[in-house]
């Protein structure tokens, strides 16, 4: 950390972490990136400035006040998601990976029911780490989705039976549009992007979005069937389809150097820091964190 003062920035109070972006210090992939700030008339990264990173707290009884850098909320949910995906693959190679492991009940040498409650344990264990791997994924591509709609946005679609266009807002956007329509008919245009619905990640993309409603929406007709579908050789393709996708739109819109500081990190790519020109009576310093 280059300086220590804390600015107000838009209302918030952040932390001057350093001169440029090459300074800056990765520290955690749930935090939401810094702001780099230059001058009016001058916004490459050689050029003088600051890295602001926001902060935020807690207010607890008093003058007991817990402070830390605000975090990225799409950021946490993919953290969840990869948290989660890690056990299981881990789980998956030690514990029921069919090429190297023989399950066969018969097999078996002594108590054939113990070793049927200690496999159903496994299986548990292993639906559980999925389920929340899925739901958690699912849900990052939705926050990123909404999140990415800028507030005055419109969207519009003819619905020919009845002779009619439907207008929505951002907030009737969030509330009322399947998440595959906001990806494929929104996001494509706000990024300008390629079509998603030709690349690959599609399709991992329809089966995360199945898998995660037959969780939340279940069916007496399916209570056990649909677990099945987690033993699928794709599984782990499918629950990376999150991050895989906000690195589309990620890596599109970077071309246009552009970026955004709702984006979270992505690990193992390439992060860009989003830029902004700034007033320095914009800004108000309140202090040193060692003060």
């Amino acid at each position: 950390m280059k300086t220590k003062d804390k600015n107000k920035l838009n209302g918030y109070l952040g932390v001057v972490f350093c001169k440029s972006p090459k300074d800056y210090t990765f520290f955690d992939p749930r935090s939401a990136k810094p702001t780099y700030h230059v001058g009016e008339d001058n916004i490459v990264e050689s050029s003088p400035g600051m890295v602001i990173q926001e902060v935020d707290n807690i207010k607890f009884n008093g003058s007991n006040v817990l402070e830390y850098f605000t975090p990225n909320n799409v950021g946490v949910l993919l953290s969840i998601t990869n948290r989660s995906l890690t056990l299981a693959k881990d789980l998956f190679n030690k514990q029921i990976d069919p090429n190297s492991y023989n399950h066969t009940l018969k097999n078996v040498e002594g108590d054939r029911r113990e070793a049927l409650i200690q496999k159903s344990k496994i299986i548990y264990d292993f639906i559980e780490i999925i389920q929340t791997c899925i739901v958690f994924s699912y849900t990052s591509i939705e926050a990123f989705a909404n999140l990415s709609i800028p507030d005055k946005y419109e969207y519009e679609q003819r619905i020919e039976s009845k002779g009619i266009v439907e207008k929505y807002d951002k907030a009737a956007i969030e509330r009322w549009l399947p998440l595959r329509q906001k990806i494929s008919k929104i996001l494509v245009v706000i990024y300008e992007t390629e079509d998603i619905t030709k690349k690959p990640i599609w399709n991992h993309f329809i089966k995360l979005e199945q898998y995660r409603h037959d969780i939340i929406h279940q069916k007496s007709i399916d209570r056990v069937e649909f677990y099945k579908n987690y033993f699928n050789k794709d599984i782990f393709k499918v629950c990376t389809s999150a991050e895989e996708i906000i690195d589309f739109f990620y890596k599109q819109h970077a071309k246009k150097n552009a970026s955004n500081p709702l984006w979270p990190w992505l690990i193992n790519k390439e992060n860009h820091f989003p830029a902004t020109k700034f007033k320095s009576e914009n800004f108000e310093k309140r202090g040193s964190i060692y003060d």
